[in-house]
Order: structure tokens, then sequence, then C-alpha cells
């Protein structure tokens, strides 16, 4: 690599008298000089390419220090490069944005998992669900794919959260949470008395009981799989909030935006009937 130095002393020639013949700039000094940057520039490049390829070029951070140190055709995302060797696109680093230490993802943004080069059928994504943003896993098609997998490596009984659910700002206020004790998992939602108010024993129980319509059924996409539940539309009307949707949504796109039901709202109402009965029967055995 070289430095352009100049030949002609330009200060040198504003010096001279008004006058003096040497005081003129020449046009062959402009053309000399003009030469010296050329070639400066194109020795700082191996001009073996078209438009010549960088050879060796070393970038450091604000304190002089190396950011490549250690690293040949890579420059690291933490040091604001794109993490992969040159040639090699880094649509990570290209679709999102770095902000207070957290990698933001944007609306097209992917984070692939799987080997080198994995397809689109193994990879995290953040898309658009009715017009608002989530976070998908496409699994695709492959009976031995995996979803999302939590490995615990505690030994031992104690209880430990696999996954938190939680209002505000992480950690913020969890109520409710998948956890382990090494050996089973348990699945828990909110139930403290300090988060209820207006507590009051369930009433008629036997009458909701009686007005509950479980069936039999085979799924569609599983004509061989016989099951036993309820059809959600038919359960909101005995427990609302046993149930989540509304009756034949669809999505944006037309498809089926289905309901879901949450079973756990059932046992209340079967344990409180089922205490009205037992009531009722041992009424009737002391008569």
């Amino acid at each position: 690599m070289s430095n352009y130095t100049k030949t002609v002393n330009f200060a040198a020639k504003d010096a001279l008298t008004t006058g003096d013949a040497n005081k003129v700039v020449k046009g062959t000094e402009i053309d000399t000089e003009f030469n010296n940057i050329s070639t400066a520039v194109a020795t700082k490049i191996d001009s073996s390419g078209a438009l010549g390829t960088p050879t060796s070029v070393t970038l450091t951070n604000a304190t002089g220090l190396p950011l490549t140190t250690g690293v040949t055709g890579t420059l690291p995302v933490a040091n604001g490069g794109t993490g992969s060797a040159s040639g090699v696109p880094a649509a990570i680093v290209l679709a999102g944005t770095l902000s207070t230490g957290a990698y933001v993802f944007g609306s097209t943004s992917t984070l692939q998992l799987g080997p080198i080069s994995p397809s689109a059928s193994h990879r995290f994504t953040s898309t658009a669900v009715d017009t608002h943003p989530a976070a998908t896993f496409n699994m695709g098609s492959n009976v031995l794919s995996l979803g999302i997998v939590v490995t615990d490596q505690v030994v031992g009984s104690s209880s430990r959260n696999l996954v938190s659910f939680a209002t505000g700002t992480f950690p913020g206020s969890a109520y409710a949470s998948i956890t382990t004790n090494g050996t089973t998992v348990t699945y828990g939602t909110g139930s403290d008395y300090r988060l209820k108010a207006n507590v009051q024993p369930l009433a008629n129980s036997i009458v909701k009981v009686k007005a509950l319509k479980p069936c039999s059924y085979t799924w569609i996409k599983a004509p061989d799989l016989q099951s036993q539940g309820f059809l959600a539309h038919e359960l909101a009307e005995v427990i609302p909030q046993a149930v989540i949707g509304e009756k034949d949504a669809v999505n944006a796109d037309g498809s089926i935006k289905s309901q879901q039901v949450d079973l756990s709202f059932v046992i209340p109402l079967l344990t409180a009937a089922l205490q009205e009965a037992i009531a009722r029967i041992e009424a009737l055995e002391a008569a």
C-alpha cells in the first residue's frame, strides 16, 4: 500500500511575488498531481478484479482495537458485522435492528435453526396473524420434526419453571407457568385467593351439569381418531369462561378461526354437582 505524496509545493507557489512566472500553476503540474493521486488509490486495492478486490483491511473500534482479530473473512455480529463469511448472505442482520442489547426482528425477519442451510420448513419466523405480530415455528412435513424443546438440566425434585406467563415488562408479574419437579410437568394458572373477590359457593350445579352435552366424534383431519368431549359453542352456553373465540369466526383469508376450550373450568362445576348429589343421597339415607 502506498500513500499519496504531493509533487508540486503549492504553498510555496502561493508565497511567490505576483508576476513571478513560477507562481503560475502549469497544466503539466496539475496532470502530475492527478496521476499521483490515481496511482496511490490504485495501489490500495488488488486490481485482479474489474473493480478491484480488498486485500487486507484492518477495522478498528472507537478505542483503536481491531475488530477482526483472529477472524478471517468474517466480522462478528457483536462487532457490527454480518457474522458470515464474504459472499454469504446474512439476512438476520439486514432484516432487523439491534437496540439496547436485544435483536429486534422486523416483519420479514427469520432466525433459521437446524442444518447449515436450513429449509423454510425448519425456522422461526416473525409474521403477522390477523395484522398482529406473532412468532411462529414451522416444523415441516417430517414426522420426526420437533417443535419447541425445553431441556431441564437440574437433577432433583425442586420445582422449576419451564415456561412462565406474565404481565408487564420482563420478568413482570407471573400469573401462570409450566413447571417440572424433574419427573412430572404441572400446568398451572393463577388461583391465589389474593387475586380474587366476591367468592361465593357454586349453586344449582346439578342443573348446569344436566345442560352439558358431552359427545363422541372423529376429527376431519384424523378420521380414525375417536374422541370424546364437547362442541365449543355448546359448552359456551353453560360455561362461557371455558371457551375462547366466537362461533363460526374466520381469519382474514377466510380460513377457520377455531374456538378452543379449557376443560379445567368444567371441574369446579362437576365437583359442586357431585357434592350436591352426595348431600341428597345422605339426606335420603338419613330419612
